[in-house]
């Protein structure tokens, strides 16, 4: 018994699970790493490393005004009421650095996030509105756009709360700078978000320019919805589930205007006349 092949063609493609640029892969597998290497640690050594990482306010106003001390030792000492004297102290040490800046500080409390459930929501957050912004952006100048919503976050967080020995951490300023940076391009007039996974369509879509986001009902709609919903989380006013810790609500609003602001600089795709 004789057989007819036809000649096979080559196998359809098929579409990976997760359409998601590489450079949102590996931010987002970094983050998880580096959250599951300090479940491993010991509650000290966690904290050893949370004081060379994360943000602290007051560490950053010590060093600028050394003269304000009395005024942060005081507002330490209302934190921590109830607390031995000891342990205060150590704390003072470890949170303000012995008056050391610690100027990265402003760039890795990024890299840290207070509980998992912080760490996912950034996640989904990051790869709904950081995946068009990386297409178009390509990764040098998405990481640069990143960087730069992370210290603007870290800088509104102190303006606000100078004498504040809270550390901050999240990436949730790096992620509202590259949501601002979304909305200046992807809710332009008839676009479907399904073409959003398309490269060359990404780089195609005229950018708003700043004064014509007025204009755009869509696109002002989210602004004010993203605020509102911030507003209403850093005041207390929506409880989180599942989470303990406060919303910084303050450097999420500085990176959305860094992202905002600068995305016409990192930007090389089409504009809006």
């Amino acid at each position: 018994m004789s057989e007819n092949h036809a000649q096979a063609g080559p196998p359809p493609g098929r579409e990976p699970i997760l359409n998601l640029p590489g450079v949102v892969i590996w931010i987002g597998t970094a983050l998880v790493l580096v959250h599951g290497g300090r479940e491993l640690l010991s509650a000290h050594d966690d904290f050893v490393l949370l004081s060379w990482l994360a943000f602290v306010p007051a560490r950053l106003s010590l060093w600028l005004a050394p003269e304000r001390a009395r005024d942060i030792l005081s507002s330490l000492s209302q934190s921590l009421a109830g607390q031995d004297i000891a342990d205060r102290l150590a704390l003072v040490r470890l949170l303000l650095a012995d008056g050391g800046p610690r100027l990265w500080s402003l760039l890795s409390y990024g890299l840290l996030h207070g509980s998992w459930l912080h760490l996912i929501s950034n996640l989904v957050w990051f790869a709904a509105f950081g995946s068009p912004v990386a297409r178009r952006l390509g990764p040098g100048r998405v990481l640069n756009l990143l960087a730069l919503s992370t210290i603007a976050g870290a800088l509104l967080h102190w303006w606000s709360r100078e004498l504040d020995v809270l550390p901050l951490v999240g990436a949730s300023a790096a992620v509202s700078g590259a949501t601002a940076a979304a909305i200046r391009f992807v809710f332009a007039p008839g676009l479907r978000f399904g073409a959003l996974g398309d490269d060359a369509v990404v780089r195609a879509i005229p950018a708003e320019r700043f004064g014509g986001l007025w204009r755009n009902r869509r696109a002002m709609l989210f602004i004010v919805i993203w605020f509102v919903t911030n507003l209403l989380f850093g005041a207390g006013l929506v409880p989180i589930l599942g989470d303990e810790t406060s919303i910084a609500w303050e450097a999420h609003i500085g990176g959305f205007l860094a992202g905002l602001l600068l995305f016409p600089l990192l930007d090389r795709g089409a504009v809006r006349r």
